[in-house]
C-alpha cells in the first residue's frame, strides 16, 4: 500500500489530507482499541509538547515525546494504517533534526493531522 509524502512535517510545507488516510480493509475488531490508544497518547503527546515548549525538565519531556511518536507509528504499522506510520516515522526524524525552538510547533501539527484522521476513522 502506498503512503501519502508527509515530508512536509519538517518545514511546516504541505501534508496529504487527513482524509485521505487510506484504512485496510482487515482491520476489523481492532479499529475501536486503536483510535482509543492513538487519542490516549495524542492527548499525552500535546501536554508533554507543551511542557517541553516551557523549557521545564526539557531532556524528560524529549524521551516521553519520542516513546510517544514511536509507540503510535509502531501501533499504526501493526494494524495497517501505514499513512499514520509513515507520518510519525518523518516526525521521529524531524524532532531529532529541528532546532528545539522548532519542535513544539512541528508536534502541535502532528497532533492534529492524526486527530483530523482519527476523525475520519470513526465515521
Amino acid at each position: 500500500m502506498m503512503t501519502g509524502n508527509f515530508s512536509g512535517i519538517r518545514n511546516n510545507g504541505t501534508l496529504p489530507c487527513p482524509s485521505d488516510i487510506k484504512i485496510p480493509d482487515d482491520i476489523g475488531d481492532l479499529l475501536k482499541d486503536y483510535i482509543e490508544s492513538t487519542t490516549s497518547l495524542l492527548d499525552e503527546l500535546e501536554k508533554t509538547a507543551l511542557l517541553y515548549e516551557s523549557g521545564r525538565n526539557r531532556q524528560e519531556n524529549a524521551a516521553t515525546i519520542r516513546r510517544i511518536l514511536h509507540k503510535i507509528k509502531g501501533e499504526s504499522s501493526m494494524v495497517g494504517i501505514e499513512d499514520i506510520s509513515e507520518l510519525c516515522h518523518q516526525t521521529e526524524d524531524a524532532f531529532e533534526e529541528m532546532p528545539e525552538g522548532k519542535r513544539g510547533n512541528m508536534l502541535l501539527r502532528f497532533k492534529d493531522w492524526v486527530c483530523a484522521a482519527i476523525q475520519k476513522l470513526t465515521n
